[in-house]
C-alpha cells in the first residue's frame, strides 16, 4: 500500500467513524437519530396527546414521554407537571406509580397533591383559568380518594367559583360539581344541605337536557348520571333504598338512549369518549353501576326474585367489563413489550455503532502512526542517500584533482650519491 492509498482508507475510515456516531438504522431502514444528533422540538414525537392516550394502563410509559418532551423541548416543565398530576392520580394502574415513587400504597395521591399544590401558586396557572380548573379538578379528586372531605369540599368550592366566572360553557361543569359538593356536605353530617344541592343541580339538569334546543349535550348528560349516583350513594347511607329505585332505572334509561344515539349527543367536550370502544366501556361502567345500585336496594327489601335478577345482570356486565379490562391490560403489556425490545435493539445498535467506531479510531491512530514512522524513516534514508552521494562526488573529485596534477622529474641518483 503505497502513501496516497493509505491516506484514502484513513480518510473512509474517518467518516465512517463519524457517521455511525450521528445515526443508525432500525430494522426497516428507517434513518434514527443518534448520539452525535442535536434535537429540534419538532423532531420529537413525544407529546401530551401521546402521554395521555396510553396512561391508564401504562403510566411509566406515559411519564417517561413527558420526560424526554420537556428534554427536546416540546414542553414545559409547568405543562408537563400538570399531566404528572392526571397521571399519579387517574391511572389505572397505581401500582406502578406508587413502584416509581418508592413509597407505601397511595403514594402517588401525596405526590400528586403537592405537586398540584405548587402548580396552583405559579404564575403561568393563575393567568390561565382553564389550565387552573384543570388542576382544581385532579385535587377535588385526588382529596376524595384519600377521604380528606374538607380538603375535597374546599377545592371543589373554588372549581365551581373559578367555572361561574368563566361563563355560561362552564355551567354544566359547575353543576357537576356542586353534586359533589353535596356529597362532601353530607359526609360531613350536614345530610339536608348536601340533599337540596343535590336535589337542586338533577332538577337543573334533567330539565336542560330535555328542552329541544339543547338535545344532544353528552356533557350534561354525563354531569346528570354523577349527580344521580351521588344522591343514590347518600340515600343508600340512610337506608332509604326504596327511594333508589327510581334514579337507578333513571341512569339505565339515560344510557340506553345514548347507546341508541350516540350521534345525537355528540358535542366534543372533554369527557365525551372519542370512539365506538370507550363510549361502550362508559356505558357498561355506569350501567353495571346501576344495576349494582338496585340489587342493594332489593336484597335490603328482602325482594329476592328481583335480587337474583338484577344480579344476574350484573354478572353479565362484570364478565364483559373483565374481558375487556384483560384484553386492554394484554395489550398495555404488548406494547410495553414492543417498547422494551425496541430499547433493547436501540442499544446493541449503539454498542455496535460504538464499537466500530473505537475499531475505526484504533486503526485510525495505528495508520497514523505507521505513516509518521514512514516518513521518519524516509527523511532519514534520504539524508544517507544525500551523505553517500556527497562522498562519492568528494572521491571523484579527489581522484579528478589527483590526476589532473602535472608529474615532477626523477631526482639525479648520482648528485645525490656525490
Amino acid at each position: 500500500m503505497n502513501q496516497n492509498q493509505l491516506k484514502t482508507t484513513i480518510i473512509f475510515l474517518l467518516l465512517v467513524t463519524l457517521s455511525t456516531g450521528c445515526t443508525w438504522t432500525d430494522r426497516s431502514g428507517q434513518l434514527r437519530p443518534g448520539r452525535g444528533k442535536r434535537f429540534r422540538a419538532t423532531d420529537s414525537c413525544y407529546t401530551c396527546k401521546k402521554a395521555m392516550s396510553i396512561y391508564g394502563y401504562q403510566p411509566l410509559r406515559a411519564l417517561q414521554i413527558l420526560d424526554s418532551a420537556c428534554i427536546v423541548g416540546n414542553m414545559t416543565p409547568v405543562r408537563a407537571d400538570m399531566f404528572r398530576v392526571r397521571i399519579y392520580s387517574y391511572t389505572q394502574m397505581p401500582d406502578q406509580v406508587d413502584s416509581l415513587l418508592g413509597g407505601p400504597k397511595g403514594v402517588r395521591f401525596d405526590s400528586a397533591r403537592a405537586m398540584g399544590e405548587r402548580l396552583l401558586c405559579h404564575d403561568s396557572l393563575m393567568a390561565d383559568p382553564e389550565r387552573h380548573l384543570d388542576v382544581l379538578e385532579v385535587l377535588a379528586y385526588t382529596a376524595r380518594q384519600q377521604n380528606d372531605t374538607m380538603k375535597w369540599m374546599r377545592r371543589s368550592n373554588e372549581y365551581v367559583d373559578l367555572c361561574r366566572q368563566l361563563g355560561a360553557d362552564h355551567e354544566t361543569s359547575a353543576l357537576r360539581t356542586t353534586a359533589e359538593i353535596g356529597a362532601a356536605l353530607h359526609s360531613l353530617g350536614r345530610h339536608q344541605q348536601g340533599m337540596a344541592k343535590i336535589d337542586s343541580v338533577i332538577s337543573l339538569l334533567d330539565a336542560s337536557l330535555h328542552r329541544e334546543e339543547n338535545r344532544g349535550r353528552f356533557n350534561e348528560l354525563d354531569a346528570l348520571i354523577i349527580a344521580l349516583k351521588r344522591k343514590i350513594v347518600v340515600l343508600g347511607s340512610h337506608g332509604q333504598y326504596a327511594e333508589t329505585l327510581p334514579l337507578a332505572r333513571h341512569i339505565i334509561e339515560l344510557l340506553d338512549e345514548y347507546e341508541q344515539h350516540p350521534e345525537a349527543y355528540h358535542d366534543s367536550t372533554q369527557r365525551e369518549p372519542d370512539n365506538d370502544q370507550k363510549r361502550g366501556d362508559y356505558i357498561r361502567f355506569y350501567r353495571i353501576q346501576a344495576q349494582s345500585f338496585i340489587t342493594a336496594a332489593y336484597a335490603s327489601l328482602g325482594e329476592q326474585g328481583n335480587m337474583v335478577e338484577a344480579f344476574e345482570r350484573i354478572e353479565r356486565g362484570v364478565h364483559d367489563a373483565t374481558a375487556r379490562e384483560h384484553v386492554a391490560r394484554y395489550n398495555a403489556l404488548q406494547q410495553q413489550m414492543v417498547a422494551e425490545r425496541q430499547q433493547s435493539k436501540a442499544h446493541r445498535s449503539t454498542l455496535v455503532a460504538i464499537s466500530l467506531g473505537v475499531f475505526a479510531l484504533l486503526f485510525l491512530v495505528i495508520a497514523i502512526v505507521v505513516i509518521v514512522k514512514n516518513r521518519a524513516i524516509h527523511r532519514r534514508n534520504r539524508l544517507l542517500a544525500h551523505r553517500i552521494s556527497e562522498a562519492i562526488n568528494y572521491k571523484k573529485m579527489y581522484i579528478e584533482e589527483k590526476r589532473a596534477q602535472p608529474l615532477t622529474e626523477a631526482p639525479d641518483i648520482n648528485a645525490l650519491s656525490d
